[in-house]
This record gives C-alpha cells, structure tokens and sequence, in this order.
C-alpha cells in the first residue's frame, strides 16, 4: 500500500468535506438529515480542515489517520441520533451514517496499517 497517495488523496477529501461544512453549515446539515445543528457542522468541518491539512503536511499519516477515526466516530454518534423516526430526513440522516460507517472501517484499517507498518508511516512523510 502506498501511503503517501492515501494520505494525499484523504487529505484532499479532508479538506473539501471540511470547505464545504464550515462554509455552508446549515445546508450541509439539511443535507444530511441533522435538523439545525450548524454549530456541531461548521465545528466537525473545521475538524475535516486540520485533519486533510495534517495529511497534506509533511509528516507520518498514521496519527492523522487515527484522528479522522475519532471524527468519524463523533460523526456515527451525531448522526446516529438523526436516525431517530421524528426526523423528516431520517433516510438521508441513515445513508450519512451509511456512507461514515464505510469510512470509519477504511480508516481504521488504514491507521492500523500505518501503526503496524512504522517504515512505510516515516516513508510517507513527505
């Protein structure tokens, strides 16, 4: 595996996921299904900044990594309680939590592939 283009390419995604919350909290909100929770939004985006930047740096990936699996993690729980049956956009709150669920697994797999392999996390800071 070849960290450093996952680490770019994440950090890439990082970044725009992270332009995209901050910039426009509430529609992203809508958009997922989370009924005006701007604040916790523009806050998880700002997150999603710091991580794609920390991955676009210079430096091992692998505690980036294992930051994006604790944001993911605050993202199940928050969109976890957007599932709930009162919620009119419950369907795109589930396809959210769906989609961060495919993610988390991904992260994970790619944080412990970095912690487990410690040449190829220094090889990739670059």
């Amino acid at each position: 595996m070849d960290l450093v283009i996952v680490k770019r390419a994440l950090g890439v995604v990082s970044l725009g996921l992270g332009l995209v919350a901050v910039a426009a909290p509430r529609q992203f909100a809508k958009f997922v299904g989370l009924a005006s929770d701007e604040e916790k939004v523009a806050a998880f985006g700002a997150r999603e900044i710091a991580a794609g930047a920390g991955l676009l740096s210079p430096v091992r990936p692998g505690p980036w990594l294992w930051l994006r699996v604790g944001g993911d993690a605050m993202d199940l729980l928050t969109l976890g309680k957007a599932t709930g049956r009162e919620n009119p956009r419950r369907q795109a709150a589930m396809a959210a939590a769906a989609v961060v669920g495919a993610i988390v697994v991904l992260d994970i797999v790619l944080a412990a592939h970095a912690a487990l392999h410690r040449d190829e996390d220094e090889a990739a800071a670059k």
